[in-house]
C-alpha cells in the first residue's frame, strides 16, 4: 500500500493507548500506518506539565509522519465523565447545569473547559452530550442537560459556543440520541423504536439546534433507530443515518466521529475492523479505536483490503480525507497558559453553578431543612458508575457526612434506631437502592425527620412520603458532596 493511501486511511482513525508518555507500539503504529489522530483518557493524564508535554510530543510525531496536525480528542464533558477533574476543575454535571435554569451557566462551563483543554493542547472535545433524557432511567442519566428537548438544545448550544470560542472543537453526541435507551452500548445494543415524527420532535431537536449554531463535530451512537434504518443496524454503521440524516437532511458539514468501535453494540455484530469499515462507508469521518493499538493496526490492514476490493469507495475516501485535512488547517495552537487550568477563579465558578443546582425539591409544609448535627443518622447507598464512560471514584456519602458531623453512619443491613430526631438518606442507582428508600420511609413513619438526597437524576425521590424533605444534588462525587454539606450546615 503506497504512503498516500496509508495517510488517507490514517486520517480517518483516532486511536488511544496506555501510559503517560507515547509508548513505542504507538510510535510504530503512526510510522507504519500513518494514524493521524489520538484519543486521551484519564489513564493518560497525571499533571498539567505531563499532559502538555504528551500533547506536544503527539503533535510532533503525527505531523512528522503524516504531514497533518492531529485531532487530539478527549471526553471532557462535565461532571463524572471528566478526564481532567483530578488535576484541574471539578465541574457540575450537565443535568446540574440544566437545573440552574440559566443557559449562561452552560456557556461559562463550556468556556472554562475550552480554556483548560486549549492550555494543554487538546483541540477536539467529545462533548457536549445532547441526548434528551426522555427516559430518566436511561444509562446516560445526569450526563444529559434536561428531559425537555428545547431546554436540552438551549443548554447544549450554550456549552458549544463557550467551548468553541476558546478554539476547541465541540462534538455533539450521541446522535441520533441515547436518552430513551435501557442498555449501555458499551455492553449491548440499544434500540429506540419510535416513528420518525416523534424522533424529529424529541431526540433530534437539540442536534438540529447545534448544527444551526455551528457545532463542528457530531458523534454517532451505536443505537438502532428502525424508523431511519430498516436493516436494524446501529446508527454508526448506517448510511441512512450518517449520510442520509446527518449530512443530507440536517445539512451538517463538520466532522462526524464514531463512538468507540470496541463497544459491544458494534463489535459483537461486525468485529472492530468490520464495524470500522462499515462506519467509514456509511460516511463517518473519524472512527475511534480507544484501547488497543493492535486492533488499530489490524483495522488499517482490513481497510486497505476494502479499498482494493471496492467495499470502501476510493473516491469517497479521498473526499473525506480532503475534508478532514481542510478542517485541520484551521486548528489554533495551544495557549500553554497554566493560569487557565484549574485556577481559583475557575474553581469558584464551578462551585457557584453547583450551589445553584442543589435545591430542596419538596419540604413538608414548606419548613426549612431540619438541623443536621452530631445526633443525625446518616445512611444510604454508595456511588456507582451508571455507564462505563464514567471515571468511577469510590465514595460513600453517608460515611463522609458521619465523619464530618461527628455522627453515626447506619448500615442498611442493621436494625434502624428508633427515636432519632433527624436522618439523612442518600439515594443513587445501586443494587441496594430499594433498601435505602424503604429505610427512609420506615424512619419517617416512626417520626424521624428524614432528608432524602438524590445524588443523580431526580428519579429516586418519587414516591417518598410527603413528610420527607427531598433534595436534588445531581451528581455523586466529593465536589458535589462538599457543597451539599454546606447546605446541610445551613
Amino acid at each position: 500500500m503506497n504512503e498516500q493511501t496509508k495517510i488517507m486511511i490514517g486520517q480517518r482513525l483516532s486511536v488511544g493507548f496506555q501510559g503517560l508518555t507515547i509508548p513505542q507500539e504507538y510510535i510504530d503504529l503512526v510510522r507504519n500506518y500513518k494514524v493521524g489522530n489520538v484519543i486521551l483518557f484519564r489513564r493518560n493524564v497525571e499533571s498539567f506539565e505531563q499532559l502538555s508535554a504528551l500533547c506536544r510530543d503527539l503533535r510532533a510525531l503525527i505531523r512528522r509522519e503524516t504531514g497533518h496536525e492531529p485531532f487530539i480528542m478527549i471526553d471532557e464533558e462535565c461532571g463524572r465523565v471528566s478526564r481532567l477533574a483530578h488535576i484541574a476543575c471539578e465541574t457540575p454535571c450537565a443535568m446540574a447545569i440544566g437545573a440552574t435554569d440559566d443557559p449562561q451557566n452552560a456557556y461559562k462551563i463550556g468556556q472554562l473547559i475550552g480554556q483548560e483543554l486549549r492550555a494543554v493542547g487538546v483541540n477536539f472535545n467529545l462533548a457536549p452530550v445532547l441526548d434528551c433524557l426522555t427516559n430518566p432511567a436511561a444509562p446516560h442519566g445526569n450526563r444529559c442537560f434536561a428531559v425537555d428537548p428545547d431546554k436540552t438544545a438551549a443548554f447544549g448550544v450554550a456549552y458549544t459556543k463557550g467551548l468553541q470560542e476558546q478554539g476547541v472543537l465541540a462534538c455533539a453526541k450521541h446522535f441520533p440520541g441515547q436518552g430513551d435507551t435501557n442498555v449501555d452500548s458499551h455492553l449491548g445494543l440499544p434500540v429506540v423504536d419510535k416513528p420518525q415524527e416523534v424522533v424529529w420532535n424529541t431526540e433530534l431537536v437539540s442536534f438540529q439546534a447545534a448544527v444551526k449554531a455551528g457545532v463542528q463535530g457530531i458523534m454517532s451512537a451505536h443505537v438502532v433507530f428502525p424508523a431511519f434504518e430498516p436493516e436494524h443496524i446501529p446508527g454508526t454503521v448506517s448510511r441512512n443515518v450518517i449520510t442520509g440524516l446527518i449530512r443530507e437532511k440536517m445539512g451538517f458539514e463538520g466532522i462526524i466521529v464514531s463512538d468507540g468501535m470496541e463497544m459491544n453494540a458494534v463489535k459483537d455484530m461486525f468485529g472492530i475492523a468490520g464495524g470500522t469499515r462499515m462506519a467509514l462507508a456509511a460516511g463517518v469521518d473519524v472512527a475511534l479505536i480507544c484501547h488497543s493499538v493492535e486492533d488499530a493496526a489490524a483495522t488499517c490492514e482490513h481497510l486497505y483490503q476494502a479499498l482494493e476490493n471496492g467495499t470502501l469507495d476510493p473516491a469517497e475516501t479521498e473526499q473525506r480525507y480532503q475534508h478532514i485535512a481542510a478542517c485541520k488547517k484551521l486548528l489554533p495552537a495551544p495557549t500553554d497558559d497554566k493560569s487557565q487550568f484549574g485556577s481559583a477563579a475557575q474553581k469558584a465558578l464551578c462551585a457557584d453553578v453547583m450551589r445553584q443546582a442543589i435545591h430542596v425539591k419538596h419540604a413538608p409544609q414548606g419548613k426549612p431543612l431540619p438541623r443536621v448535627d452530631a445526633d443525625t443518622l446518616f445512611l444510604g447507598v454508595a456511588a456507582r458508575a451508571e455507564t462505563l464512560a464514567s471515571d468511577d471514584i469510590p465514595l460513600d456519602a453517608a460515611t463522609v457526612c458521619a465523619q464530618v458531623f461527628g455522627a453515626k453512619r447506619v448500615s442498611l443491613e442493621e436494625q434502624l434506631p428508633t427515636g432519632a430526631g433527624t436522618a439523612v438518606v442518600f439515594l443513587n442507582k445501586h443494587p441496594n437502592l430499594q433498601k435505602a428508600i424503604d429505610a427512609a420511609c420506615a424512619l419517617a413513619a416512626a417520626g424521624t425527620q428524614v432528608i432524602a438526597v438524590d445524588m443523580n437524576v431526580p428519579l429516586y425521590l418519587e414516591g417518598l412520603p410527603d413528610t420527607v424533605w427531598q433534595v436534588e444534588a445531581w451528581q455523586y462525587d466529593q465536589f458535589c458532596l462538599d457543597l451539599l454539606i454546606e447546605k446541610l450546615r445551613g
